[in-house]
């Protein structure tokens, strides 16, 4: 199942770490969170699906954000579209952004040393 959710990412040879997001219930296992959840289309309106907690939640986060902040999206994700990664760039305009090739949803997991070269890079430029 993971494989084929994510096709690009080489079949590890140890699979322990799977266990922070999986449950195992009845000898099945399960993943941890509710997979209706990440099924909303990609893309739309609710694309971040925060309407499950409150509607207004995110937009209202980043409209306030006012420290130094960096978006991390992997090019091939299935949560976070373009349109999302722009719609919150323009509400957060001192925003910075790393789009990563390569990488789904799970960035640091899927191109972790560009992932890490991100981060670095901003924490360096906002040290004080």
């Amino acid at each position: 199942m993971i494989a084929a959710y994510n096709p690009h990412r080489p079949r590890p040879t140890d699979l322990s770490g799977l266990a922070k997001n999986l449950r195992q219930r009845d000898g099945r296992w399960y993943w941890h969170w509710d997979p209706a959840f990440v099924q909303g289309k990609f893309g739309s309106e609710d694309e971040t699906r925060s309407s499950v907690v409150d509607p207004n939640r995110l937009t209202n986060a980043v409209d306030a954000l006012t420290i130094p902040t960096l978006l991390v999206r992997g090019r091939s994700s299935d949560l976070l579209s373009e349109e999302g990664a722009r719609d919150f760039l323009e509400r957060a305009p001192h925003a910075e952004f790393a789009d990563v090739a390569g990488a789904g949803h799970m960035v640091a997991g899927d191109r972790n040393e560009i992932f890490n070269q991100a981060i670095l890079g901003f924490l360096e430029r906002h040290r004080t």
